[in-house]
């Protein structure tokens, strides 16, 4: 039955001015969040945002290759530096430009005092491979000796500043001699062995006539390896590489007047040499006679490879990383202040 029109409105439905039924209750007024928990959600969210940007801006940069120089012919620079323990990465890189149509010449950029042999070997291996597709020009930095001037005699052309070490063309094996202390700490090495040279180096043990015997044949023929190739690259006597491979190290002035190197100059000067050598390479295949004097070229573009970039999870690894141990290095320097207020080291 539909109530009159005008009239009271039904009882389930009170009007406002009717008190509440029993048991009603309003809903609470949404609680107030405080002020400090909306900013610390702002900052996170805005570090992840520009954390996920500067890494967008990473991968960007990453997929190109670091290009400088003046918009020259195109010369790709290995760079072999520190000790030398592991050629990988030098020989793929290599090994990847010799294949590129796009670089006309490789700059090898050596600043390393030495190091394994193999490592060395393999480097001068990979560069004679590259020379083969087009010319390689090695660049000494401040030192280039041992397995540093080793793997430089890959290259077609050797620079060197007049300040640059290299030389210290030798061998060299070390081993400690720790029976003094074993002896003082009272410490013993029980050592089984299938053969009488299988512990030979020991630091614990006295050095046998037979152990001396391998080392130096060990060093010697190592040795002799290094001068065969030096005399063979450099084009120099035999008896002349000996008398400078006696382990001494020179420097790039010194190493021009024993022909130990071509050129004194930086890593600018090989690359221009490095193009003018690829110029007279292609002018030679054409059948032409024509040379191209480095004064007359414009200056190189030096294209290096890539780098990797760290994705965003590694990013992020390393932003949280670096705040706890910048966090815990103020903490702990606030203590020192307080402990140590009254005495100032400087």
């Amino acid at each position: 039955m539909q109530p009159p029109v005008g009239g009271p409105p039904p009882a389930s439905f009170p009007s406002p001015a009717s008190p509440p039924p029993y048991g009603y209750r309003p809903p609470p007024p949404p609680a107030a969040r405080p002020i400090g928990l909306w900013v610390l959600l702002s900052l996170l969210f805005g570090t992840v945002m520009g954390g996920s940007c500067a890494t967008c801006a990473q991968l960007a940069r990453g997929q190109n290759e670091e290009v400088f120089g003046g918009g020259g012919e195109r010369v790709g620079v290995v760079e072999l530096i520190g000790p030398i323990m592991d050629g990988d990465e030098v020989v793929r890189n290599l090994r990847d430009f010799a294949e590129r149509d796009d670089l006309q010449a490789i700059v090898v950029r050596i600043d390393s005092p030495g190091g394994a042999v193999a490592p060395s070997q393999e480097i001068y291996q990979a560069m004679r491979f590259a020379a083969q597709k087009k010319p390689v020009v090695a660049s000494m930095g401040s030192t280039a000796a041992s397995g540093g001037f080793w793997a430089s005699l890959g290259a077609d052309w050797v620079f060197a500043q007049p300040g640059s070490i290299t030389g210290s063309i030798g061998v060299i094996i070390q081993t400690p001699d720790l029976r003094g202390i074993a002896s003082l700490l009272r410490f013993e090495m029980r050592t089984f062995k299938s053969g009488p040279l299988k512990d030979m180096g020991n630091p614990l043990r006295e050095m046998t006539p037979a152990d001396e015997a391998l080392f130096m044949s060990l060093i010697n023929d190592i040795y002799d390896q290094f001068v065969t190739l030096t005399a063979e690259r450099r084009h120099l006597p035999m008896e002349r590489v000996k008398e400078l491979a006696d382990g001494r190290i020179m420097t790039g002035r010194a190493a021009k007047e024993a022909d130990l190197i071509d050129e004194l100059g930086g890593l600018h000067d090989a690359a221009l040499k490095a193009v003018a050598m690829a110029k007279a390479k292609k002018a030679q295949a054409e059948g032409l006679t024509t040379t191209t004097s480095t004064s007359s070229l414009k200056e190189p573009t030096l294209v290096y490879p890539k780098k990797p970039t760290p994705g965003l999870l590694q990013l992020l690894e390393g932003a949280a990383s670096s705040g706890i141990k910048s966090g815990v290095r103020a903490a702990v320097e606030s203590v020192r202040e307080q402990e140590n207020r009254g005495v100032e080291l400087r």
